[in-house]
């Protein structure tokens, strides 16, 4: 939710500063009347023709619209600000405690830094290398991977700060069974402390693997996680490799 508000006001401040940068201020006031389904225009007392005069009505109408939608806009921006403020102010109860207090429950609302503490301590056994994989690839926290791609993504990750698992066990019903998959990256966004997953699509011109994947990600869906929402997608080929611009631009929309 705090993302969501934290979006919603860097919009409504982008917007009110390209007002105030792009407002050309004028005293003339524009009419406007319907007759016989055609619309005319006055500035003033005058009328103005729009074929010969459209720049000139365009800019006055768009005056009078900013003109109004300026002190909605500060208003909204002043409710957007208060909502957060209250938002971080909930964690308080539980923060302000005694740490001795804090262990011996788990708190309704719970703050992002526990959760994200909470991630990281998480153990879990990883899926093991075949004999015959002569591929070593680690990153830079010492993690062996199982691409090049993968190790550029984990270290972009850990750049950022963001915490992360590799192949971390998840369990998905398919077919009315429990059945245990291992999405590359299990990882939580720093702001919400909300857990997304990230799947390297890495060779997407091998038919097998793309039939793989396609039943993968059907499991996903079954299961409630929705792709673009709960399941992030990079992919590649043979022809296409992986846009590390393209890395980034997901951490900072959906991680950060």
């Amino acid at each position: 939710m705090n993302k969501a508000i934290c979006r919603e006001l860097q919009k409504l401040e982008s917007i009110k500063k390209s007002i105030s940068t792009a407002q050309n201020k004028s005293s003339e006031m524009l009419y406007c009347r319907k007759v016989r389904g055609y619309y005319q225009y006055y500035v003033g007392k005058e009328y103005v023709s729009k074929k010969k005069n459209e720049k000139r009505i365009q800019m006055l109408a768009l005056q009078e619209y900013r003109e109004k939608l300026n002190p909605l806009l500060e208003k909204a921006i002043r409710h957007l600000e208060e909502a957060l403020n209250s938002l971080e102010h909930l964690n308080e109860a539980y923060t302000h405690m005694h740490e001795g207090k804090q262990v011996l429950f788990e708190p309704d609302v719970v703050p992002v830094e526990k959760r994200i503490r909470e991630f990281r301590n998480v153990t879990y056994e990883r899926m093991g290398f075949a004999e015959n994989d002569k591929t070593e690839y680690y990153t830079h926290r010492g993690e062996r991977v199982r691409s090049k791609s993968e190790k550029i993504i984990a270290d972009e990750l850990d750049r950022h700060g963001i915490p992360y698992h590799y192949e971390r066990p998840l369990l998905l019903r398919v077919d009315g069974q429990m059945k245990e998959f291992h999405p590359d990256f299990t990882v939580m966004n720093i702001t919400t402390g909300e857990v997304k997953y990230i799947e390297h699509l890495g060779m997407m011109d091998n038919s097998c693997y793309y039939n793989n994947v396609l039943m993968k990600l059907d499991a996903y869906e079954r299961n409630g996680l929705l792709i673009g929402r709960d399941i992030l997608l990079l992919h590649e080929s043979v022809y296409r490799p992986l846009n590390t611009r393209i890395i980034a631009d997901y951490i900072q929309e959906f991680l950060i």
